[in-house]
């Protein structure tokens, strides 16, 4: 069986797909195609053999682009000839899709938000399967919470140990996806938390001046660009505040993190029906940007009950064990 993953652009298309094709690869043949990946520093250009097909935002110079990446999507699966061709999402994708659609291709699509993005929701009418991870149709199928290849969780005394932080003190993660969060940066050190913070900034240069506000604020912190081992932050965490992107949504399910989410305002209303989806859960609280006062931070962490929240996400990730993993459904096809 050979499988053509359409996907490019921000980490939380590209986990999941490589993810997907890691699972797929032991029986499977698997071949990427999509736009950026080639400059994708989250892309494993060394693991996956891939091609890099055009693409580009839609806006005045999308139908020029389409016709350039369509032509070289076609030229791909008739040289490729792939089963089936697995679509992620975003406008990095939709020439390989077009011309899937085209050449009658089978095609099924992953969406990880909790509402549907408009490239899923364009190819929608020609998809056999559409998988989601936050069931809100009959109409879908659900497959398990982001991550399907099982992480190692670490015990919390080894994480804080490794942070050298105190094992002891209540402890606080921030962070705000793979790009970080210019919000979280400038508001978080400006709370008055009487507690210990890893926080994740994003850059280099944002992590050095998130650190000095919180050492003038007195506060102790491990302030870092980006964590590789997102594992240890999550265990060596008792909550986290966070933004509400589809991946980070999961994974704080997988690792039974209770969360203060704060949703990105300008992401089409994905990331609050995200987070309201953890809220109904019980496994979050939901605080919105404009909202979000040092103030109101401070009264929402106050009323958070977390061994509550422990227990909703415990039960959600249980239940989650239960479903068929997006790489059978590809096989299935």
């Amino acid at each position: 069986m050979k499988v053509l993953i359409a996907a490019g652009g921000t980490a939380g298309h590209l986990f999941p797909a490589q993810e997907l094709a890691e699972l797929l690869e032991k029986d499977s043949e698997v071949i990427f195609a999509g736009h950026g990946l080639a400059k994708s520093p989250y892309f494993k250009k060394e693991r996956f053999r891939s091609c890099e097909v055009v693409s580009c935002p839609f806006g005045l110079r999308f139908f020029l682009t389409l016709a350039v990446g369509l032509f070289a999507a076609i030229r791909l699966l008739l040289r490729e000839k792939p089963d089936v061709v697995v679509g992620f999402g975003s406008y990095h994708t939709v020439p390989v899709l077009l011309a899937s659609v085209l050449l009658r291709k089978k095609i099924v699509l992953y969406e990880a938000n909790r509402s549907m993005g408009k490239v899923n929701q364009l190819f929608t009418p020609f998809a056999k399967k559409i998988a989601v991870q936050f069931l809100v149709s009959k109409k879908h199928t659900a497959v398990p919470f982001f991550p399907w290849i099982k992480k190692e969780k670490m015990e919390r005394a080894a994480a804080l140990q490794e942070y050298g932080l105190n094992p002891t003190a209540k402890t606080l993660l921030v962070f705000g996806g793979s790009q970080g969060a210019k919000f979280l940066n400038e508001r978080l050190p400006k709370v008055a938390l009487k507690m210990q913070i890893i926080h994740l900034a994003g850059s280099e240069e944002a992590a050095k001046l998130v650190k000095e506000e919180y050492t003038k604020a007195g506060v102790t912190s491990i302030v870092l660009s980006f964590e590789k081992k997102m594992a240890r932050a999550y265990a060596a965490a008792d909550f986290a505040i966070c933004r509400s992107g589809a991946g980070t949504c999961a994974e704080l399910i997988y690792y039974q993190v209770p969360s203060l989410q704060i949703p990105y305002p300008y992401a089409y209303g994905h990331q609050e029906l995200n987070a309201k989806f953890l809220e109904d859960l019980g496994g979050a609280n939901v605080l919105l940007q404009k909202e979000a006062s040092p103030e109101n931070i401070v009264k929402e962490i106050e009323r958070m009950d977390l061994d509550a929240m422990r227990v909703a996400l415990r039960s959600a990730e249980a239940q989650n064990q239960s479903l068929m993993g997006l790489d059978e459904l590809v096989r299935r096809c």
